[in-house]
């Protein structure tokens, strides 16, 4: 399976939880614009980027599972593209001219849904993602694509703990630390390598705090 890149979570199914995803992941954005968002943005769906082997990752696999919190989305899309595609069905008119809700990002409705729908209607709702991955009624991830403008299913055969683990930090023995480990400090005196002066870690860190952010989430609304 190609990992997702995206997860669309849904603040009425996590309530507080919602807090702890934002903060974990500043890569998001709320689907809702205006006062919409404003009134409505703890039931609102969220975008978040999403990398398999994060630390938010890592909680989404803890946490998540049978919870029904969201889907995962894969797609090339830049963020803007993909938040405008998925506006698109925040509201949804049935035949009998009525307007809805519609909570695709709900994998309870997204799995219901998606078998029902027509060529034409697979190919508009998919647009820029090349596939949606969800759970099923037993927890096991689905993950739903196009192949030819015909749904394809295909069972991962495995829940989020399986797939979306955050990287483990490396583990030593006790026994391999030295009792004098002292952390370097603005007196440290770092001694040349045999081959070549090597930069000091201060520096370093001072470099890559003063960053510019580039994240592209920032959609000015």
């Amino acid at each position: 399976m190609n990992s997702p890149n995206y997860i669309l979570l849904d603040s009425a199914r996590m309530d507080s939880e919602m807090a702890t995803a934002r903060e974990l992941n500043p890569e998001h954005t709320c689907l809702y614009e205006g006062d919409s968002e404003k009134f409505l943005s703890v039931v609102a769906p969220w975008l978040f980027d999403f990398d398999p082997k994060s630390d938010f990752a890592n909680w989404i696999a803890k946490n998540a599972p049978t919870n029904d919190w969201g889907i995962f989305l894969r797609s090339s899309a830049e963020p803007i593209k993909l938040y405008r595609h998925l506006r698109k069905f925040l509201i949804v008119s049935t035949e009998d001219g009525r307007e809805l809700y519609f909570r695709f990002y709900d994998p309870r409705v997204l799995r219901v849904f998606l078998p029902t729908c027509d060529r034409d209607q697979l190919k508009e709702f998919f647009g820029p993602i090349e596939a949606f991955i969800a759970e099923d009624e037993n927890g096991l991830l689905v993950e739903y694509a196009l192949n030819e403008n015909k749904l394809e299913f295909s069972d991962l055969k495995t829940d989020m703990k399986g797939i979306f683990k955050g990287s483990e930090k490396l583990k030593f023995a006790a026994s391999q630390i030295p009792e004098v480990n002292e952390a370097p400090t603005s007196n440290s005196v770092i001694e040349p390598s045999k081959t070549g002066v090597e930069k000091n870690p201060l520096d370093v860190q001072k470099h890559e705090d003063t960053k510019e952010d580039t994240s592209g989430w920032d959609f000015g609304y």
